[in-house]
């Protein structure tokens, strides 16, 4: 059956006149008519690469200047903010360089607290290394510099823990504080 309706179908195309296509060349894109013996326009030098240039108006990519390192100074600690998501706890820690804490399930190594100037409010950056406790493998979860200015930009990667860096703390005595 659908044999004999495709045959039919075919059949009714094939007695069907067809249009007629005309073949025109189309008129140049200046609007003007193009008359026979006329030169036809060269539009090769319209899809030429236009030269590279910086803001000296110089050929040539631009060459990007050297980023100077911004002064930091070290400081003696850091103070650290952990969250527990599933209880909702909140635990503030002080500690030193190269010295190590456990919050619940994570054990934190402060290896370094530098900030910009000598405000240890603002700008705190901290290298910390995070080690999951029940992790079989004794690789940290964590190990790189964290921002006070903005924690997202390297975070802690944790189901259950999210920790980021408050500020440096510059008193050399005392003793970590918890839950502050």
């Amino acid at each position: 059956m659908r044999a004999l309706i495709g045959l039919a179908f075919m059949v009714l195309l094939a007695t069907e006149p067809q249009a007629q296509i005309e073949s025109q060349p189309l008129a140049p894109l200046d609007g003007s008519e193009q008359v026979e013996g006329e030169q036809e326009i060269d539009r090769s030098s319209r899809f030429q690469r236009a030269p590279f240039k910086t803001f000296r108006d110089e050929v040539g990519p631009f060459r990007p200047r050297p980023i100077e390192g911004e002064e930091t100074s070290e400081q003696t600690g850091t103070r650290i903010r952990q969250l527990d998501k599933m209880t909702g706890a909140i635990e503030t820690v002080d500690v030193f360089a190269n010295q190590q804490v456990t919050l619940g399930r994570l054990s934190i190594r402060v290896v370094s607290c530098r900030t910009r100037g000598e405000d240890t409010q603002a700008g705190a950056l901290s290298f910390l290394k995070i080690w999951d406790l029940r992790s079989v493998d004794q690789e940290p979860v964590f190990s790189g510099w964290m921002f006070s200015d903005s924690p997202a930009l390297s975070a802690l990667d944790h189901p259950r823990y999210d920790v980021w860096v408050m500020n440096c703390i510059a008193t050399s005595g005392g003793t970590p504080s918890a839950n502050e």
